[in-house]
């Protein structure tokens, strides 16, 4: 109760209409004063005291009547001025020799000063010397009253300087703090709505899963869209682990059976504050089987208003179903277009032979022209044979492992590139110190040597160097795995330009520019073999610096057919 009548005290001496608030101590110290003096001493002028004493009466009346808040601030020095003349008429009606009364100018100077307004202290230090003075103007018989008058302003002006000096330094420093809380409470308005903006999108997005889990991977919360593609109302999601609500796609991975996804293999470079892409498969209830592409970003914890969410992961996942029907029945078109387009080829190429090799003789010119088809025939069938291979991998043609040399695989592509390295100036050199064994598909693992010493011949000038490195290697849990690096002393690759080298058909703005031929298939080919063997490919790159690709394979376990 103590403590709340003196926060409301507190709070009624600031406020700008509380002058009788204010005045109330040295009105009482001075009328108790006068008391004293009338009871103790008999005073020269009793009249003066009298006067003195209506006078502060008067102001206190004064101070609660009147509707300062209307007035002017600088009418509300009138009850000090008249506190502090009052006090010169009780110095004065006294006489006595000593100046007793001075020290009660202590509390009407302090309002003054304390005023915010500059001519607090001017008005304050004019009174103080005007009450200081009055004895020896009026010739009381006080004991050296110049000196003395002269003594104590050198102690007021200071005092009164440094307290108004205070009280602009503490309006300030209000003044600060109120536009601080301002903007807080401005950010905190716009931390609300955009927190509640966010809820209602994440809520509305319906063609896309969004879930937050926690360290753990246990589902704190899931949206309507979530709800939808996987199958299951949000409350029947909210608790259980997210690896229990995807199936595994990787290569050996059971494709009859649902089978749990450990949490370190969903969140990938999400637990080191990256960013973790990947496909999974989900059975709905009804046997439904769609793929979804889900985003798994690390996720910091939030105690705003509202249940507190602790830390953990973000998962954002697209129905990627139909994506992977279109881009399937693509591929089963292309395979085959290219098939059938292989036996007319091989026709073509076979009447060409026939006539190289006929008795009849052929002039220049038709030699020319049997060069021309011969080349371009050749071109189309290149292209004819990675567009099959590109679709044979997506639509999962059988992968059958067999133990061989990956050194004997990559000396046998160089030296099938041989002629067109030759031709460009280029050298390429295999460095496989002993043999490097793998259980792989010979025919898979040639493509993938072909296309990287392609791409790195293709994107070097004449006189550069193309370094195939073979090394043996082994997986965390000791499997056996084989290193393919194959490094060029290129013009290298933009780094905008790095993430998107593995999509199908894609060319960089250089390989455009210097009109390299080819269609963007060959490491699109390559990332989906790697996929396929359950292998990692990694491409490092600088303008000006060369290209660096590193493909890491493991033993195929078992003959495979990739899942759709």
């Amino acid at each position: 109760m103590t403590r709340a009548l003196f926060d409301r005290l507190a709070v009624g001496w600031l406020a700008p209409d509380a002058v009788a608030l204010r005045q109330a101590p040295a009105t009482v110290t001075i009328l108790v004063s006068l008391v004293v003096v009338e009871s103790a001493v008999a005073p020269e002028r009793p009249a003066l005291l009298v006067t003195a004493g209506l006078l502060v009466a008067l102001a206190q009346l004064a101070g609660i009547l009147v509707p300062w808040r209307r007035l002017r601030p600088v009418w509300r020095a009138t009850p000090p001025i008249a506190q502090m003349t009052a006090i010169a008429l009780l110095d004065i009606g006294t006489g006595l020799p000593m100046a007793e009364f001075d020290i009660l100018l202590i509390l009407p100077m302090g309002m003054l000063a304390l005023r915010p307004e500059r001519w607090g202290p001017v008005v304050a230090l004019a009174m103080c010397t005007v009450v200081l003075l009055a004895p020896a103007i009026v010739d009381v018989d006080r004991r050296q009253p110049l000196l003395h008058a002269v003594v104590t302003l050198l102690v007021i002006v200071p005092t009164v300087l440094g307290a108004h000096g205070i009280v602009q330094a503490t309006r300030m420093q209000a003044n600060e703090l109120q536009r601080a809380r301002d903007a807080l409470d401005v950010r905190a308005r716009q931390l609300r709505a955009s927190r509640d903006t966010l809820s209602s999108i994440i809520e509305a997005a319906t063609e896309q899963a969004i879930i937050a889990t926690d360290v753990h991977g246990v589902v704190l919360s899931a949206n309507s869209g979530a709800a939808r593609i996987l199958g299951r109302a949000v409350h029947e999601l909210v608790g259980r682990e997210i690896g229990d609500l995807v199936d595994d796609l990787s290569p050996g991975a059971p494709q009859d059976v649902h089978v749990g996804v450990p949490l370190r293999r969903l969140v990938g470079r999400a637990a080191e504050g990256g960013t973790h892409v990947e496909e999974w498969r989900v059975v709905l209830a009804d046997g439904t089987i769609r793929f979804l592409e889900l985003v798994a970003t690390l996720r910091p914890g939030l105690d705003d208003a509202g249940p507190t969410l602790p830390a953990g992961y973000l998962f954002v996942g697209t129905d990627v179903t139909p994506r992977r029907d279109e881009q399937r029945q693509q591929d089963e078109f292309i395979g085959l277009v290219s098939h059938e387009l292989r036996t007319p080829l091989a026709s073509i190429l076979g009447y060409l032979e026939l006539i190289r090799s006929g008795d009849h003789v052929l002039d220049e010119e038709q030699s020319r022209y049997l060069d021309v088809v011969e080349r371009n025939a050749n071109r189309l069938r290149s292209l004819v044979d990675e567009l099959l291979a590109s679709a044979q991998v997506v639509v999962g043609a059988p992968v059958s492992g067999q133990e061989l040399d990956v050194g004997d695989v990559a000396r046998g592509a160089v030296t099938s590139q041989a002629p067109i390295s030759r031709a460009a100036g280029v050298q390429v050199d295999v460095q496989a110190d002993g043999p490097v064994p793998l259980l792989s598909d010979p025919q898979r693992l040639t493509q993938i040597v072909d296309n990287l010493v392609s791409n790195a011949v293709k994107h070097s000038l004449a006189g550069d160097r193309v370094v195939v490195e073979v090394r043996p290697g082994a997986a965390p849990d000791g499997a056996r795995t084989a290193l393919i690096r194959v490094v060029d002393e290129g013009a290298g690759i933009a780094p905008d330009e790095l993430s998107r080298l593995t999509e199908r058909f894609y060319r960089t703005r250089d390989t455009k520019r210097r009109r390299v031929r080819g269609v963007g298939l060959g490491l699109s080919l390559v990332q989906a073999i790697v996929d396929e063997h359950g292998g990692r490919l990694t491409i490092d790159s600088e303008l000006g610096s060369g290209t660096q690709v590193e493909v890491v394979l493991p033993d195929l376990t078992e003959a495979t057919t990739p899942g759709p």
